[in-house]
């Protein structure tokens, strides 16, 4: 154990700056994925920073910038949702599950996203290699860096004489959240079925609904595990990796959670880590925007956690091991069963409680924590199973379909999110700025001069 921090210094680190990446597919009321163009409203998807392309060419993705709150990272995120569906065509919307609507038994629907021509070779590259449905499936990842003021509280700036510091600090929330993924896909998984033509006839795919396909060996990834003993030693799995034929590129390295920092994969070596990317949650298909601000508090819970009460352990990898077993197991589970690691999820939630009783935050932690005590305690109110339920009675894709279209529905017809102050006039404008690529700071966002 660490020691221990003053409730100044975990306010500080729990309202750590916070960015998000959500992906979707444009797909047709049918429920397949959608033929047309990226739309020509937006600007070039070479260009565009916040709203791309990304592996395919239905499959967009949407990225925040940094912010200390939460409800601003999902306004930004409706925002973008916003301009996003006011682009799309009048037959299109956006999918809410993470697995992909109905396919073509020969999945020539599944088209690779033309943007510029390196990206292009790569992308074609992969599709040889690994199973191009797999590319298909989408999901959130969520940006975790400490704040300037996170930093301060801990006695901690931007030098170079800290680098090391800061790189542990964030060694050691990659491998908390490692440890724990069981309990993000117990909780928060909501991929407990797929619809037709995902797997072949000889896949030996789960016959009963699951808690997350994503998150379990059946989902998108290559099999290369990363080493978090340190920095550089994250850097060198990967290298090898590429320089081994077992990955294509370093950005092919799927790990649950990335270390990032400068441009390229070496600038970790010399700038260290700025920030931690999650790369676990599956869409929340009862949120319109895939994600509530429920799940971001609590894995900012589990972040500022991670980083003051807990040491990195003796056998790093063996325990980031350790903690993928377990999410394999969580993950194949039946989605209205105990998770088989109840106790422990148990174990961590009492401790939560504890460590946040008494500090000041923007959200109620000990509420937030005693929620998913409840989920954890039952698992009917978890996404998997309320999906799995409706998958159980032959309502879930249809429910699906209806889903799309009333968020498309309410999400273009509704003010713009966060500018609901202003006139008609200016939130058309704004959400011309936004599809043209020009970023347009909340408010809100603006009183907290970030």
């Amino acid at each position: 154990m660490r020691k221990q921090a003053t409730q100044i210094q975990v306010a500080a680190v729990v309202n750590s700056l916070l960015g998000l990446e959500v992906e979707s597919h444009r797909v047709t009321p049918t429920g397949h994925l959608s033929a047309l163009p990226y739309p020509n409203q937006l600007a070039d998807q070479r260009q565009h920073h916040f709203i791309k392309n990304d592996f395919l060419q239905t499959q967009s993705e949407l990225i925040t910038p940094p912010t200390v709150s939460s409800r601003l990272a999902l306004q930004y995120l409706g925002d973008y949702h916003q301009a996003l569906r006011h682009a799309l065509q009048a037959q299109e919307a956006l999918w809410p599950y993470s697995m992909p609507p109905a396919l073509n038994a020969d999945h020539r629907d599944i088209v690779i996203a033309k943007t510029d021509p390196a990206s292009y070779d790569y992308r074609l590259r992969v599709a040889r290699y690994r199973k191009i449905e797999r590319t298909a499936e989408c999901g959130v990842h969520i940006n975790l860096g400490l704040s300037e003021r996170g930093l301060k509280a801990l006695g901690l700036d931007d030098s170079p004489a800290l680098v090391e510091t800061r790189n542990r600090l964030y060694l050691t929330a990659a491998v908390g959240f490692y440890q724990y993924r069981w309990l993000l896909t117990t909780l928060f998984g909501a991929t407990p079925v797929t619809f037709a033509n995902y797997f072949s006839a000889a896949t030996d795919a789960p016959s009963q609904p699951v808690r997350s396909l994503r998150n379990s060996p059946f989902g998108y990834g290559n099999g290369v595990a990363g080493s978090y003993e340190s920095v550089a030693a994250y850097v060198a799995r990967i290298e090898t990796a590429v320089a081994e034929g077992d990955l294509l590129a370093d950005r092919e390295f799927y790990g649950i959670v990335r270390l990032k920092g400068g441009a390229e994969l070496a600038d970790l070596l010399t700038d260290g880590v700025r920030y931690i990317e999650l790369r676990t949650l599956d869409l929340d298909p009862f949120e319109p925007l895939g994600i509530s601000g429920q799940t971001l508090d609590f894995i900012r819970l589990l972040f500022g956690y991670f980083i003051l009460q807990t040491a990195l352990p003796t056998q790093i990898n063996a325990a980031v091991a350790n903690g993928e077993a377990a999410n394999r197991v969580a993950a194949l589970e039946s989605p209205f069963a105990p998770s088989h690691m109840l106790q422990q999820g148990l174990d961590l939630l009492a401790d939560l409680q504890a460590f946040y009783d008494g500090v000041a935050l923007p959200f109620n932690a000990q509420t937030l924590i005693d929620q998913m005590r409840e989920r954890l305690l039952n698992p009917a109110l978890t996404p998997a199973a309320r999906l799995a339920k409706m998958a159980a009675d032959h309502q879930l894709f249809e429910t699906l379909k209806q889903t799309t279209q009333h968020y498309q529905q309410d999400l273009t017809n509704r003010p713009l999110i966060g500018f609901e102050s202003r006139t008609s006039v200016d939130q058309r404008q704004i959400l011309a700025e936004l599809q043209a690529g020009r970023a347009v700071a909340l408010p809100e966002a603006q009183k907290l001069n970030e």
